[in-house]
């Protein structure tokens, strides 16, 4: 494990659910990230929740996560660093978001798992990733 990603270990296993912002019952990819960015970060992030039917809806999360990164500046691949934003497409569509941990890796939560860290350089997340983005007042 890389050095200072076990403060990230207290949101692995938390379960996918969808509109979620409780880790107790369970969380979204963005119910996720305002999760963390809240509790390690004293951020509170928007909650989006009620704009959207359902993250199923990929049409409707792309234009979300694309009108509401505007507090969030791109970053240049390899200048991330813990608590960036890692945008992922999923199909077409650029709808998922995960937050790095450490460089290489992300904390991220998906439909049908629970939340994980996973390297985002190799794999299955490799030829998913969009862009970073660091929040503005971080």
């Amino acid at each position: 494990m890389p050095l200072g990603e076990d403060m990230f270990d207290r949101f692995v296993g938390i379960p996918y659910l969808d509109k979620g912002r409780d880790p107790a019952t369970g969380v979204d990819c963005w119910g996720l990230v305002a999760l963390v960015m809240r509790e390690l970060r004293g951020i509170d992030l928007p909650s989006y929740a009620e704009q959207y039917v359902t993250a199923a809806d990929r049409a409707a999360m792309a234009r979300l996560i694309a009108g509401r990164l505007d507090a969030w500046s791109m970053i240049a691949e390899g200048q991330e660093q813990p608590f960036d934003g890692v945008l992922m497409r999923e199909g077409r569509f650029p709808r998922h978001i995960g937050i790095v941990t450490s460089p290489g890796r992300l904390l991220h939560v998906s439909k049908g798992m629970t939340s994980r860290i996973e390297r985002y350089r190799s794999g299955s997340l490799a030829n998913r990733v969009v862009g970073f983005y660091r929040y503005g007042n971080a």
